[in-house]
């Protein structure tokens, strides 16, 4: 396949999944890309009108704007080998499947975010504070995040491989997006969420030490995020 001659990727200076599915799926695949996260040009992008959702991240390749992590995670896998092949469309339906499945995760607990910090929150979601907000959301009878990552932890690793779509497939991009999204849940920055919460999950936890653990990964979190 022949590669752009430019990919920038869009994004503030923020270690979160959604972007960094594309950077270290980048990365690994040794496919060059200038990581933009200066706030003022995420801003005037935004201001005029090249993020087509208002958010990010965004992809800027050989000029032209691809937005929607899903779409972008799929297309930076399939310009390497971090994604099934067209032989096997089921198998891309599934890492589509998980990375929708971390995105789900993600809104789920955004609402607690956004809302703790709106004027009558409480009633948008019917209870008192985020406490009872993300403790109602992790309660394994009918907790909408419980069931999420139940579901997520069901549908990955189905040969007892620790990887995402199976030894067949190794690394993909599902796997960095699960990696990731761990790593948010887990990392104590998310009030009422206990950081082994997550790793409860074996499948989600397997998944994590999985990719931590690799030598390129750790070589892009040393250049990326040194002394972190």
């Amino acid at each position: 396949m022949k590669l752009p001659t430019s990919i920038k990727v869009y994004y503030a200076d923020y270690a979160f999944w959604r972007a960094e599915v594309l950077r270290a799926g980048l990365y690994l695949q040794d496919i060059p890309f200038e990581n933009v996260t200066e706030m003022e040009i995420l801003n005037d992008l935004k201001a005029n009108g090249l993020a087509p959702f208002g958010a990010f991240p965004v992809m800027e390749v050989d000029g032209e704007i691809l937005s929607q992590t899903q779409a972008c995670a799929s297309y930076v896998g399939k310009l390497g080998d971090m994604y099934p092949s067209n032989e096997d469309t089921f198998a891309q339906a599934k890492c589509d499947e998980i990375i929708n499945g971390c995105t789900d995760v993600t809104e789920t607990i955004a609402v607690t975010i956004v809302c703790g910090k709106t004027k009558n929150w409480h009633s948008k979601v019917g209870m008192e504070d985020p406490k009872e907000a993300r403790e109602k959301l992790m309660d394994p009878n009918g907790g909408r995040l419980h069931m999420l990552l139940t579901g997520l932890n069901s549908i990955m690793c189905k040969d007892g491989s620790e990887f995402v779509c199976g030894k067949d497939y190794g690394l993909t991009v599902a796997d960095l997006a699960v990696w990731r999204m761990v790593d948010w849940l887990s990392w104590g920055k998310l009030d009422h969420i206990p950081v082994d919460y997550v790793m409860s999950f074996p499948n989600l936890k397997k998944v994590y030490s999985n990719v931590e653990q690799n030598e390129k990964i750790q070589a892009y979190l040393k250049e990326y995020y040194p002394g972190k």
